[in-house]
């Protein structure tokens, strides 16, 4: 009877020291304000959105020492708008990031699921994104990350002195069969990325290829890819047909000083479909200063220069952003965001931000009927 007490007490004892070394982590934000904007297909509008800023979330990670350096991990993150309660992503419940895997101190981590690209982990940092939400015209270079990569997986090195890569691979889930649409390379993804950091220096690299996006349900896109070489807002400068590869190479650089950053980021990003290529180059710098510890201020400028290679259109749209947020606590904040888009040469007309209001909960705000659109913003973030 005492050997059993014994060993009870025992297992009890072992089971506690594993569940000090496991940790599950609740986790979510909250973003919500009104638009002013000056042509929203012909008339100003004002509107209430949410998830412009950072898109609306709740989420779980975890992590579970198995011994030797180590670890179990996963995270589980869902998109919602919050203005009406419904699920983003295409419904998905978390269609956000959905992964399991394995870390290890010296070797990295392999991770298995729904994740983000190289070109998002690596260089959207760089980027004005995380300032204000706002991508480059029709987000047509992904740093906004408006699809996420299903059936993934990623490798992700731990830091050599500064030095960090890894890749990604998403599976068709299709045989080699030879039939349109249903071969073993059609809606597939990989990238590969890099960036490297020291002292005041940062630098990152990334590439994004794709194989008929969306062509299949099964694949490493579905249902969330946006076609933007074909949105109206191109006119005839988009595709006439589905994009049947998409290529994307982005890099940038960027400098940090006592209470703020610098940075610039190029980015190329090249569609093709049966009969024809779109191309975009994006040129952006961007800058942010702490006036004070509670208030930043930042601004984007970027440069969008297209190409429809049959006619040889060329649609170009500069852009530009500026936005002061204040923060209430480490956790709330209240920011005043505006934007203001010019279209050029073959582009037809101004399109803000379809790709960000288009899951914030509430209808995308149209086109512009002329080739400029001015968005201005005030809302509230809160993370807990």
């Amino acid at each position: 009877m005492k050997k059993r007490i014994l060993m009870v007490a025992a297992l009890g004892s072992c089971a506690g020291v594993a569940h000090a070394q496991s940790s599950v982590t609740l986790y979510g934000l909250l973003d919500a304000g009104f638009n002013y904007i000056n042509n929203d297909g012909g008339k100003s509008n004002f509107t209430m959105t949410t998830g412009v800023l950072q898109g609306n979330r709740w989420g779980l990670k975890g992590v579970e020492d198995l011994g030797g350096g180590l670890k179990a991990i996963f995270q589980l993150e869902n998109g919602f708008a919050l203005a009406t309660g419904s699920l983003q992503q295409g419904g998905r419940e978390f269609g956000r990031q959905a992964w399991v895997g394995v870390s290890h101190d010296r070797f990295g981590s392999l991770t298995f699921g729904r994740q983000y690209d190289s070109v998002v982990d690596y260089v959207q940092a760089l980027s004005g994104i995380p300032y204000t939400g706002l991508a480059h015209p029709f987000d047509n270079d992904n740093l906004d990350n408006d699809f996420r990569i299903n059936n993934s997986v990623k490798y992700a090195s731990p830091d050599f002195r500064g030095l960090k890569f890894g890749g990604l691979y998403g599976f068709s889930n299709s045989a080699n069969t030879g039939a349109a649409n249903s071969g073993f390379a059609s809606n597939r993804v990989w990238s590969l990325g890099a960036s490297y950091a020291v002292s005041s220096v940062n630098l990152a690299v990334g590439y994004l290829h794709l194989n008929s996006p969306n062509s299949n349900t099964v694949g490493a896109i579905s249902g969330d890819y946006i076609n933007v070489t074909r949105t109206s807002a191109l006119g005839t400068s988009g595709l006439p047909s589905a994009v049947t590869k998409e290529d994307v190479i982005a890099g940038g650089g960027a400098y940090s000083f006592n209470g703020g950053r610098v940075a610039f980021v190029y980015s190329h990003s090249k569609f093709d479909s049966a009969t024809d290529r779109l191309s975009f180059d994006n040129y952006e710098v961007n800058a942010n200063y702490f006036l004070t510890p509670a208030l930043s201020l930042a601004g984007i400028y970027s440069f969008t220069d297209g190409k429809l290679h049959s006619t040889d259109a060329n649609p170009k749209y500069h852009q530009f952003q500026l936005i002061a947020d204040y923060f209430l606590s480490k956790r709330t904040d209240v920011y005043l965001l505006g934007a203001w888009q010019r279209a050029v040469g073959d582009a037809p007309v101004a399109s803000l931000a379809p790709d960000t209001f288009g899951t914030g909960g509430t209808a995308a705000p149209d086109a512009s009927t002329t080739k400029n659109q001015v968005l201005v913003r005030i809302a509230m973030r809160h993370k807990f």
